[in-house]
Formats: C-alpha cells, structure tokens, sequence
C-alpha cells in the first residue's frame, strides 16, 4: 500500500517540537515549504544509499531507431539492466564501444543497426543511455528496464501526495534525517543534538542494505550461489 509522505509529516513536527496549527504548519515550520522538501531529500538520499527501491523489469521503453543514442526516461535515476527480445542486454561501456569490442577500433560502430534489435547497451551520464546495433525499425523495437527511480518526479513545492517507496520499518529512519535536515537550518545547540538522529539514521540505512543484499535474487552469496538466510556475517 502506498503511503503518502504527509503520514509522515506528523512524525517530523513532533520531533521538532513543533505543534500543528490549524493548516497543518506550525509556529516556525511550514509544512509544504519544508517538512515536505525534508522528506523528499531523505527519500532521495536514502535511495542512494541502500541501491534500492529498484523498479521490476516492467518498464517498456521504444527505441529510437538507426541511432544508438537513447534518452533516459525522465523517472529513472539510472538504468541496472535492460532486457531485449532475446534477453538481457550485455552491459558495457563507451570506452569499450571504441576500443575494446570485436572492430570497434574507431567510431564507425555508430552507424551498426540490425533488424534483431540491440545486443549490448552502455549508461550515458544521467540523461542519456546507448544500445549496439541500433534498431532499424521505427516506434516498434521495445526493450524492458530495470532501474533505481527518482524519489518523485513532481516539481517544488511538494503536495504531500508523493509516495514513500521504502517498507514501513524505515519510515523511522526517514523522519530522522528529515528532522536533521530542517534542524541545520537552525545550527547551534540543536544542530549538535541532531546529529546522534543521524547516526541512527546512518545505521539503519546501513543494516537495510546488507539485508536486501542477502535477500537479492541476483547476488551471489556463500552458500554456492544460493540465497542465504539474514544473519550478520559478522560474529560477535
């Protein structure tokens, strides 16, 4: 179910020791202005953090044909891995378009297309991803995504209905560093007292990445490429 970062909103006031008023902005912190802006960064920023949340591989993109320059999907923070008509795309990299793949000792790969569809692809800065050869048929040749997304695609100021896409035990960790965000605009005392919130909030960023690395399907891990249970490696 997904749940709006107004729910959380309450959370951060509080923890600010601010009271709600009459339309929901307090005496120091407005809501839409701030505490919505607050949660939007830690979304973001524990999104970089973790890897995760990444969106199945249910995204269609249409390729532009006869160039292998592509445009990034406006929701996609970067791409993990694109999946073709005849499975998953090779991941490579420019560098290796040029100098390392069978012939590419120049640029003229550029012009490579084939009627099959790509068989390689390469990540682009943010904006741009490439594909090897390049299709020939027009608005027809679909491929399917893999990729870390944007917290929200919706422009400044928040509404408030932009959704959290973290499982709720980390809602906590997220009304921490939304309350670290605002409290550095104050400095000082409070500043200082702060920042044992973002420790915390550090550490369960810390301990959610190694349980999903323990739960991905696609990561190896010592039982012979089984996965394993989610036991710290780390005996005490």
């Amino acid at each position: 179910m997904a749940v709006p970062i107004s729910t959380l909103s309450p959370q951060v006031q509080s923890r600010l020791e601010e009271f709600a008023g009459p339309n929901n902005d307090g005496e120091f912190w407005s809501i839409q202005y701030e505490i919505y802006t607050a949660l939007i960064e830690a979304i973001s920023d524990l999104t970089l953090l973790v890897g995760r949340p990444t969106q199945s591989v249910n995204q269609t993109y249409t390729l532009t044909a006869n160039t292998p320059w592509q445009v990034m999907p406006s929701n996609l923070l970067l791409i993990t891995n694109i999946h073709g008509y005849y499975g998953d795309l090779r991941r490579v990299s420019l560098h290796d378009m040029d100098y390392i793949q069978p012939g590419g000792t120049d640029s003229a790969w550029e012009q490579d297309t084939s009627t099959y569809g790509p068989a390689r692809w390469f990540p682009l800065g943010f904006n741009m991803f490439g594909v090897h050869p390049a299709t020939v048929y027009n608005g027809t040749t679909v491929i399917t995504l893999t990729g870390i997304t944007y917290a929200t695609t919706d422009l400044f100021p928040y509404t408030g209905s932009e959704t959290v896409p973290f499982h709720d035990e980390l809602f906590v960790a997220l009304e921490e560093y939304a309350t670290v965000y605002c409290r550095t605009k104050e400095g000082g005392p409070e500043l200082q007292q702060a920042l044992q919130l973002y420790r915390d909030y550090l550490a369960a960023a810390q301990r959610d990445t190694a349980i999903e690395d323990r739960r991905d399907p696609v990561i190896f891990s010592p039982s012979f490429g089984g996965q394993s249970g989610l036991d710290p490696y780390i005996k005490r």
